[in-house]
């Protein structure tokens, strides 16, 4: 028998003496150490089930997981017993006699028998096969169901299938499966324990994920016997369903293989260091950015454009809190860098944002969000996009954007044929002239692309619209007669100022010819949508 604790972490020591000393109940205690990548787990077995949650909430038992990676398992001796009898391979491979750091003398209680791996692996066939039948028998309802297009019927059977792979992977992970009845949570836990998990699921916000509040409206849909038409999120499901049946095969092997050889190899991690190590080009953009916003998760280089002796990259960041003006900074910070004949456009957005916008603009993301145009990530367990299938591109508000457009445009040439004759409209104009040429950019996108952008500066915008069309370069040379500081007044009379500008007769006839032309091709574009 075993009455003292041998352990190479002293915090750990610490902690089962004090729980020792204050839990009569605690009869043994089991450490198994750097089992599975790194990971330890401690089950400690009490005759008085009542103390469990107290244990399981003190401070110091959850800082071991945080801290130095110890799983904790609790177990009354009739869970244990359950659980060791079924098989369940993680407490058959935790519930080993070398393993065993405390027992407690002087009590007599029926200890469980240890056996050889031929009787375990009897009743761990019939664990597994539980699962395999009761995952095929979902499998084969929701294709049922989709090929009656009971679109309702499909999602639901997809949550019994989440909620079946969750509960298996918490008792691979863990031992025991969650109290919780709430997916959001049981995701976000288990996650913990295998981060590769949480990458399956996009993030609604801190607290819920995308999938899984898709199911809860499809719910709700249904108390309301309304319509449900998110059938393109099936392939998702089905993404996301497929990943998880791979990681509980994967633990059921692995578990396996440790159960029947106890000896564990040590991991020699290989180290690559290098020298001097010159910064890059992408090196410096990543810099810059993660200076600006340190809520990054991923940037994209999906462009570069050569015009003339001009330089143009296009960049699509994806992260929180990213502001216009952010951006321009940004954008100018970058061009700083380098020279003036390089420039940088920058679309930033949050991937749920992303997301919900998928319907109209899932191509344009699409040809963006692929690993040879990432340049950076904040980890490599960053959740991927939900992609629709199948799907088609929506011009939604193309109507609506074009009416704004052409009214902006019929307005503004009046004023400029008012200041043609020496009619006072003057502080009007340069107002209408920044709304028009942004109403113009943005339209010209949407139809091009199915997207539209935030309110970037005008020089961005127009490097997004000569990015879909480069033909467009060809109005370069009106730009230039107007003057070099077009696209900076343009962002100056975005908002208000008490202050007239003087447009001569040739600036004029140059904004009259400008205007006239890029509305021409904007309606080539715009009709080809209709």
């Amino acid at each position: 028998m075993k009455s003292t604790i041998i352990t190479t972490n002293d915090y750990l020591s610490n902690q089962l003496k004090q729980i020792i000393t204050e839990f009569p109940s605690v009869l043994e205690i089991y450490y198994c150490s750097n089992t599975i990548e790194m990971t330890s787990y401690l089950l400690i077995h009490l005759s008085n089930r009542s103390d469990i949650d107290t244990i399981a909430n003190r401070k110091g038992i959850k800082k071991l997981f945080k801290n130095y990676g110890i799983i904790v398992l609790l177990f009354d001796y009739n869970s244990l017993r359950y659980k060791f009898e079924h098989s369940y391979p993680l407490i058959e491979l935790i519930y080993q006699e070398e393993h065993l750091i405390y027992q407690q003398e002087g009590i007599d209680f029926d200890k469980l028998t240890t056996r050889g791996f031929k009787e375990f692996n009897n009743q761990y066939n019939i664990y597994k096969k539980r699962y395999f039948q009761d995952h095929s028998l979902l499998s084969s309802e929701i294709n049922k169901y989709k090929s009656l297009d009971a679109i309702s019927s499909v999602f639901l059977l997809y949550e019994r299938l989440l909620e079946l792979h969750l509960k298996y992977l918490e008792e691979l992970y863990v031992g025991h499966i969650s109290s919780s009845s709430i997916l959001h949570q049981r995701i976000i836990v288990i996650s913990k324990f295998n981060p590769e998990i949480e990458s399956l699921f996009l993030k609604r916000n801190e607290e819920e994920y995308y999938l899984i509040a898709l199911i809860n409206r499809v719910k709700e849909a249904i108390e309301e016997q309304r319509e449900i038409y998110y059938d393109e999120c099936f392939d998702a499901f089905e993404k996301v369903e497929n990943a998880l049946h791979n990681f509980i095969q994967d633990r059921f092997k692995t578990l396996k293989r440790l159960i029947k050889h106890q000896t564990i190899k040590p991991i020699v991690a290989e180290v690559t260091i290098e020298l001097n190590k010159q910064e890059t080009f992408n090196d410096i953009i990543i810099e810059r950015c993660l200076n600006q916003n340190q809520r990054i998760e991923e940037i994209y280089m999906y462009k570069r454009l050569t015009l003339g002796s001009q330089t143009i990259y296009y960049l699509l960041i994806i992260g929180d809190k990213f502001a216009n003006e952010q951006i321009k900074n940004l954008e100018s910070s970058l061009q700083d860098k380098f020279n003036k004949q390089t420039n940088f456009v920058i679309i930033a957005h949050t991937k749920i944002w992303i997301q919900t916008e998928l319907y109209s603009s899932q191509d344009f993301f699409a040809n963006i969000i692929k690993n040879k145009n990432k340049i950076y990530s904040s980890s490599k367990y960053n959740a991927s996009l939900h992609w629709l299938v199948p799907h088609a591109s929506l011009y939604i508000d193309l109507y609506y954007y074009n009416s704004v457009t052409n009214n902006t445009t019929k307005e503004l040439l009046k004023n400029l044929q008012k200041l043609k004759k020496n009619q006072e409209c003057k502080q009007s104009i340069p107002y209408l002239l920044s709304l028009y040429f942004m109403s113009f950019c943005r339209t010209y996108i949407l139809a091009h692309l199915s997207y539209l952008p935030n309110y970037l500066s005008s020089y961005s915008l127009w490097l997004l619209c000569v990015n879909v069309n480069t033909d467009l370069n060809k109005y370069q040379y009106l730009f230039d007669k107007f003057g070099s500081k077009f696209f900076s007044l343009l962002d100056y009379y975005r908002v208000l100022h008490q202050r007239l500008i003087n447009f001569d007769t040739e600036k004029t006839e140059v904004l009259i010819k400008l205007i006239t032309q890029l509305q021409a091709e904007l309606k080539i574009i715009v009709d080809q949508r209709s």
